[in-house]
């Protein structure tokens, strides 16, 4: 409810409205967007933007996170080797053609016996 004060003894504005945080932050773990989550709840996403900010980019983080650990554990434990690819590629860097890199850049003479 709206806070009382001497200039305005009735608590003007409107009521804020209280969100059920847990639901947030388990919809923001999924992916959701501001405005799925704005519908789930039935509210604005000015509203989610303005007063659940802290706890929508909690529940993104904790997403990915559990993302990341689902893709490891795929990777090591089960010995998924599509999984494995990817993530060396994405967080060790490696690559399917590797750049030149350095003074070997050279192309190696190559020697023919048709002369």
């Amino acid at each position: 409810m709206s806070k009382t004060t001497d200039r305005n003894p009735k608590g003007a504005g409107r009521k804020k409205i209280e969100l059920d945080k847990d639901m947030l932050i388990k919809l923001a773990e999924l992916q959701c967007s501001h405005r799925e989550i704005a519908y789930v709840m039935n509210c604005s996403v000015d509203t989610l933007k303005r007063n659940y900010a802290d706890y929508i980019d909690k529940g993104y983080a904790q997403g990915k996170i559990k993302l990341r650990r689902a893709m490891f554990r795929n990777a090591v434990e089960n010995d998924n080797a599509v999984v494995q690819i990817f993530l060396s590629k994405n967080i060790l860097g490696y690559q399917n053609d590797p750049a030149l890199k350095g003074e070997d850049n050279d192309i190696l003479p190559w020697e023919s016996d048709d002369k």
